[in-house]
């Protein structure tokens, strides 16, 4: 694995930007941790270096260096602060400390959920809408999840969290099917962004702060899928749906058939329980335009000026993929498998150019 090497003025040029179904994070690892930095600067956008852009082509990540001990003095006494701890093709890791702590929005960002300047509690979210099918009667469909059906319905409001100083937070269990695209994706979020009048061209990233909460995470293995599967498909099918991480999925798109999508995949063994912070680059992302599920692979200056409607958000596959594609002999018998990925979202925030 190639390292590259980074200083204080790449570190400070990445941003994170969010992505939905249908492209590609790839594994997690952990890497060094780089000296704090903090969130009031470095989520500040611009360009990521060439230098880097050029190496994550022949790598999907690459563990980061220290920074220079220079770099202490940006931080604020108290503040939040960001650790960077993967890069992706698509979007960087940090690990994020003194959750909720003096967090200033940068004047380039535009938040889609997160009120931090007037400390809104247990906020209302109306331009937040979302769906879930367990309570749809059919029993039978939801027999393996592990929770009660209610506790999958789409949260109406924030709600103060004691583990980040008591922030609002968005919490809801994603539920992604292993088997059968029939509401594969059994619940989920978005946010109705036409108002906001911004063009996919005016965005440079997506800031999402998240938490996996592990207790009420349930994510089948690989062998439990095999067990479950190999009479049905080959394993190699089986082991390329999903590899026992936590993948979200998110899309941008324009209300007609025009989409910018990313999975995320977060490594909970490294993960769980934490406060961290995804950079996804909007050019990095899949652009695409579809028609009867079918999609069409576009370039981000197609969308220069074309609107951002809204941003969806669900609970993924590693590949946005299930197994019913590669079973031929399909029938309601075959059973289902669920992953269960109980999050807590702190702050979604779109970073202008």
């Amino acid at each position: 694995m190639k390292n590259i090497p980074l200083n204080l003025s790449l570190l400070m040029a990445l941003t994170l930007s969010i992505s939905a179904c249908g492209g590609g994070g790839s594994g997690a690892s952990s890497s060094p941790a780089p000296t704090p930095v903090s969130s009031s600067s470095s989520s500040v956008a611009s360009s990521a270096s060439s230098s880097s852009s050029s190496s994550s082509s022949s790598s999907s990540f690459s563990s980061s260096s220290s920074l220079s001990s220079s770099s202490v003095s940006s931080v604020i006494a108290g503040a939040e602060n960001q650790i960077v701890t993967e890069y992706h093709t698509t979007h960087t890791i940090y690990n994020l400390e003194n959750c909720g702590k003096n967090i200033s929005q940068p004047n380039n960002t535009t938040s889609v959920f997160g009120d931090y300047d007037t400390a809104t509690q247990n906020q209302i979210l109306p331009n937040m809408t979302g769906w879930t099918h367990t309570t749809n009667g059919k029993t039978t469909e939801w027999k393996n999840i592990k929770l009660n059906l209610a506790d999958y319905n789409n949260p109406t409001n924030g709600k103060a969290n004691s583990d980040c100083n008591n922030v609002d937070t968005l919490n809801i269990v994603l539920v992604k099917k292993v088997a059968d695209w029939d509401h594969q994706h059994a619940n989920g979020f978005e946010s109705h962004l036409l108002t906001k009048n911004i063009n996919f061209g005016q965005v440079d990233s997506i800031i999402v702060d998240l938490k996996i909460n592990s207790a009420r995470t349930s994510i089948p293995t690989q062998k439990q899928l095999i067990d479950t599967y190999s009479s049905y498909t080959a394993e190699s099918n089986i082991t390329g749906v999903d590899s026992n991480k936590v993948n979200i999925g998110f899309t941008l798109y324009d209300g007609t058939n025009l989409g910018a999508a990313d999975i995320i995949e977060l490594d909970q063994a490294l993960y769980a329980d934490k406060w961290i912070r995804v950079s996804i680059k909007l050019s990095s992302i899949k652009f695409y335009s579809e028609t009867n599920y079918v999609r069409t692979t576009k370039k981000p200056e197609d969308f220069t000026n074309t609107i951002i409607k809204g941003l969806l958000v669900v609970g993924e596959t590693k590949n946005g993929n299930v197994l019913r594609g590669n079973i031929s002999n399909w029938s309601e018998s075959v059973p289902e498998s669920f992953k269960e990925m109980d999050i807590s979202f702190k702050k979604i925030e779109f970073v202008l150019k």
